[in-house]
């Protein structure tokens, strides 16, 4: 899948059994991604530091030299792409780093103008789907940081209906963004079979955003 981004900057998100092309031979960052709220800032000094076989524990890479690539891989969680005239931003946010709003978190590492900047939420678990016990101690963290309208309460099941993509397109707007400049592809990784589903048993295989 071909993401609408200016000339300057390549991105792709890759699908389900789709081939990795387009994907440049130049130095790869690949974090270790541990359902967090940290992100990397990879320039053009130190990009060889951050770089494959070198794997440092995040969710998140800011991007600002063209001497590198990166990735991030999903299976259920959202992908965002933030982008802005001279940096483009990936980013894994899981339910956790939902909560702790890893895409506001993103938007106020940049210096560039918020109003300027574009965002894109690609394939991740439908709320309908999404589904976690109201006991569990990070479902009420989930209640406290969601916005009201991005969750749901089934009272015959006991369980909480989360809305990823939802609450975040809600903190990007809150983190000043333009709605205009927000993608949102609403695409149900657990519904639609050209995704990979951790829900859906998919343990091992992944898509990328690159």
């Amino acid at each position: 899948m071909k993401i609408l981004t200016p000339e300057f900057l390549n991105a792709n998100f890759f699908m389900k059994d789709e081939p990795l092309e387009d994907v440049n031979i130049l130095p790869h960052v690949m974090p270790h991604q541990v359902h967090g709220k940290n992100i990397i800032t990879v320039d053009d000094e130190n990009f060889s530091r951050y770089s494959l076989p070198e794997r440092p524990e995040a969710d998140g890479i800011l991007l600002t030299t063209s001497k590198a690539e990166a990735s991030l891989r999903f299976a259920d969680c959202a992908p965002v792409l933030i982008w802005g005239k001279s940096f483009a931003m990936l980013l894994h946010s899981g339910y956790k780093g939902t909560v702790l709003n890893i895409s506001g978190a993103g938007v106020e590492l940049v210096s560039e103008s918020v109003k300027d900047l574009h965002a894109w939420i690609g394939p991740c678990i439908g709320r309908e789907i999404y589904c976690r016990d109201i006991n569990d101690e990070w479902t009420q963290k989930g209640i406290k940081s969601f916005h009201r309208e991005n969750y749901d309460y089934d009272k015959a099941d006991g369980k909480i209906y989360f809305d990823l993509a939802g609450e975040i397109k809600s903190q990007l707007l809150e983190a000043g963004l333009d709605e205009r400049n927000i993608i949102l592809t609403e695409i149900n990784t657990y519904e639609d079979e050209r995704c990979y589903s951790y829900r859906r048993g998919d343990k091992v295989k992944r898509m990328m955003l690159h």
